[in-house]
């Protein structure tokens, strides 16, 4: 195969030769930059688009979680337990139009999973548990959706 090419290589005229070298270094610069530059910029890019993307949700929740944090927790005695914490969930959910998409008994409480709500109507939700039933938030952790004013609560524990 070496031969070969020798070969024809010998027999090409100086002009072919210099054009051959030529077009050889162009393809290895274009494959250089098609296989190797061009995707790495590429995937830099997005990193970067997706880096100002996580600063801005990171920015969101922080400004909005200091509304949950304000919320707080009224002191006060607590009512007798007359309903169960997922029955008082479920039914303050449906009256505030909130779509539960699980929730979970725990021993000292409940862990709830909600797809998609408008973060006031959330605020409001919380809220009004914490003051009229003395609902405490344990922990939540929640994500802003793509819809403006949108939430997406991963997991949001409560307890008495």
């Amino acid at each position: 195969m070496f031969e070969q090419i020798k070969d024809w290589w010998e027999g090409t005229t100086e002009r072919e030769q210099q054009l051959s070298v030529i077009s050889a270094v162009v393809i290895f610069v274009a494959l250089i930059y098609f296989l190797l530059w061009q995707p790495i910029t590429s995937n830099l890019a997005d990193q970067q688009q997706r880096l100002r993307s996580s600063e801005q949700t990171l920015q969101w929740v922080e400004t909005n979680a200091a509304k949950l944090v304000k919320a707080g927790v009224s002191e006060g005695k607590r009512p007798q337990r007359k309903v169960n914490l997922s029955q008082l969930i479920n039914n303050t959910a449906k009256r505030n139009n909130i779509n539960i998409s699980r929730i979970q008994n725990q021993k000292n409480g409940v862990d709830i999973w909600i797809n998609e709500v408008e973060f006031t109507q959330f605020l409001r939700w919380i809220t009004a548990l914490q003051n009229d039933s003395r609902v405490q938030v344990v922990s939540v952790d929640i994500n802003r959706q793509k819809d403006q004013g949108m939430i997406k609560v991963n997991r949001l524990s409560l307890s008495y």
